[in-house]
């Protein structure tokens, strides 16, 4: 005859509590991670550095006349002449971050 043995189980209102346990922990690493990386993204201007020193390099060597306005789909770039100085001003749109470089003008 077989003898039966009662094994342990868990109950249905536990593994019901560990499961919800798990999905809030998952849940909330999920967002911590969306946001560090959207941020990371939104953050990110390395392409309109590099096009705001080829701006620079370009007026140094009065490859472009002066006020000059640029925009494309994320910034808007200016660069005009105020006293003795060039502004390159480019404003993020989104963010509504702004970078502004100033440039000495050097008379020849």
């Amino acid at each position: 005859m077989v003898i039966l043995r009662k094994i342990k189980a868990a109950t249905i209102t536990e593994i019901i509590v560990a499961s919800a346990i798990i999905l809030v922990v998952f849940g909330i690493s999920s967002v911590s991670v969306n946001n560090i990386f959207a941020s990371s993204i939104i953050g990110n201007d390395h392409q309109m550095q590099n096009r705001i020193r080829e701006l620079s390099y370009l007026q140094i060597h009065n490859k472009i006349t002066i006020p000059y306005f640029e925009e494309n789909q994320q910034w808007e770039i200016s660069i005009e002449q105020q006293g003795s100085e060039i502004v390159l001003e480019a404003n993020h749109m989104a963010s509504k971050k702004i970078t502004t470089i100033e440039l000495d003008v050097q008379t020849p």
